[in-house]
């Protein structure tokens, strides 16, 4: 019978989609506090084991790329069936909104206090350092790296997928599986991890953005806000994923990356310029000064609970940044791919990470607000905090207001390019067109399953599964590279 429905639907990813995201949440939510603490336990043992694999790997993949990229095969062009060709500046804020959601301006006011609370009682850190790393730490986990990350799977998808157009967009499928047990562990983990990366986001989201509306409207923030922010996302989201990336993510990507223009340069003229500009301009150098030692560093506390973490997050959300990359680069250059993905995404969020950050830290220094005391003595959420910080400034209202626009419109285009993602890995080829049906079905999934968690305290335990995930895509990464080491002797440069 489901054959009947779209014969072109490929039922394995579907079942695995749904069933996949029935079992794991079944299984958080019959004990949230326990599955956290065993998942979390299990987490800190292989981050504590695998830590220089995530740390050397990480770096050697983003040298690995920046050689594809000057080599000869950096001029090959990414050919794909039935994909329309977008401009630069459409392309760029697709693949920067498609892998930044909301939590970038979140993190980008109160991550560097993390940093500062654990290096302040390091004797061997000076009161200077201490700042410069504080400042610098946010931009090397949401930077370079970061970003190569998400880029390997979009070139090996990107080289597979022309050389074979009919490939299904799924690891099995770039990686040519055919046994059949082996297709099923590789669907079970691209698919896991994109549904763990989306519960997690949104899990973590909704709040933020519930808490900016309480602010505006002077309003409690009770569970009838937060579940008219969850549907109000819905609304916008499903029916972008409904009319397509080039009526619906697009349009909205060019959007949102305008208002966070506007935003961050709003923030930077009515907060300490001076002050913003010349510590930017520092971290900045700082940051390349260091950026070998802070990527070769193991066995500390923030390498272990920061940088560990973070390059896992980035693993187990690449699958579903990567395919979405790929998806709308038809007729791009692995050259621009490579450097356009990194070099943008990096940029997009330092930009970002250094306004805020700076703000912040400002504050504090001045004794407006003092944020590692607030936040390592649990005073107050972060969330709070975030906008506190925003208050803090002139025409606050104003500001507050573009603010929960600039998340809604974050979660929805990082959330359109997910049900796209699934909806693409659906169909049985890569050349055909995703079903509208099915973009509308994993968009109420991706929703229901989050507010779930949400509401039953269960996030923590699921962004546990999530980062989990990414320990054996370490070693399916090494076989993307091999994969792309593979096909590109194939290609005939000229």
């Amino acid at each position: 019978m489901f054959n009947k429905i779209n014969p072109s639907w490929n039922k394995s990813v579907i079942s695995i989609t749904i069933l996949l995201s029935l079992v794991l949440s079944i299984f958080v939510i019959i004990n949230p506090i326990y599955s956290s603490m065993i998942l979390s336990s299990i987490y800190t043992n292989l981050s504590n084991y695998f830590e220089s694999f995530y740390m050397y790997g990480t770096f050697a993949l983003l040298l690995f790329l920046f050689f594809i990229g000057i080599s000869k095969y950096g001029s090959f062009r990414v050919v794909l069936k039935n994909k329309p060709t977008y401009s630069m500046l459409s392309w760029s804020s697709m693949l920067f909104a498609g892998g930044i959601g909301a939590t970038l301006l979140y993190w980008s006011t109160v991550e560097w206090i993390d940093y500062y609370n654990i290096l302040k009682n390091d004797s061997l850190v000076s009161n200077k350092e201490l700042f410069l790393y504080s400042r610098a730490y946010p931009l090397f986990h949401w930077g370079f790296s970061a970003w190569a990350i998400y880029c390997l799977p979009a070139v090996a998808f990107g080289i597979a997928l022309t050389l074979k157009p009919e490939t299904n967009l799924t690891f099995s499928g770039i990686l040519g599986a055919k046994n059949s047990l082996i297709k099923f562990i590789l669907d079970i983990i691209f698919i896991g991890a994109i549904i763990c990366g989306a519960g997690v986001g949104l899990g973590l989201s909704f709040p933020l953005i519930s808490s900016v509306i309480s602010d505006i409207f002077q309003i409690e923030r009770t569970a009838i806000l937060d579940i008219f922010v969850i549907l109000l996302c819905l609304f916008i989201f499903g029916t972008s994923a409904y009319v397509g990336v080039q009526n619906g993510i697009r349009r909205l990507s060019n959007i949102n990356i305008s208002l966070v223009i506007i935003f961050l340069s709003v923030v930077f003229l009515l907060g300490p310029s001076k002050y913003i500009f010349f510590n930017s301009i520092e971290t900045i150098g700082f940051l390349f000064s260091n950026y070998v030692e802070m990527s070769l560093t193991t066995g500390t506390e923030i390498s272990i609970n920061w940088s560990v973490f973070y390059w896992a997050w980035w693993l187990a959300m690449a699958p579903m940044i990567g395919t979405f990359i790929i998806n709308v680069s038809n007729n791009k250059t692995l050259r621009q791919i490579i450097f356009g993905t990194i070099l943008i995404g990096s940029v997009g969020c330092f930009f970002s990470m250094l306004i805020l950050s700076n703000l912040s830290i400002s504050f504090f220094e001045s004794g407006y607000i003092n944020g590692p005391d607030v936040i390592g003595n649990k005073i107050i959420s972060r969330e709070e905090l975030v906008v506190q910080t925003i208050s803090a400034l002139d025409y606050s209202y104003i500001l507050l207001l573009v603010f929960s626009v600039i998340l809604i419109i974050f979660l929805c285009t990082t959330y359109d390019s997910t049900t796209y993602v699934l909806a693409s890995a659906s169909m049985k080829k890569s050349s055909m067109n995703s079903s509208k049906s099915l973009r509308v079905l994993f968009a109420v999934l991706l929703v229901i399953q989050p507010t779930l968690l949400m509401y039953l305290n269960g996030v923590d335990a699921f962004k546990w599964i999530m980062v989990i995930f990414s320990t054996p895509l370490l070693f399916i990464y090494l076989m993307l590279i091999f994969s792309i080491l593979k096909n590109v002797y194939t290609i005939k440069i000229t």
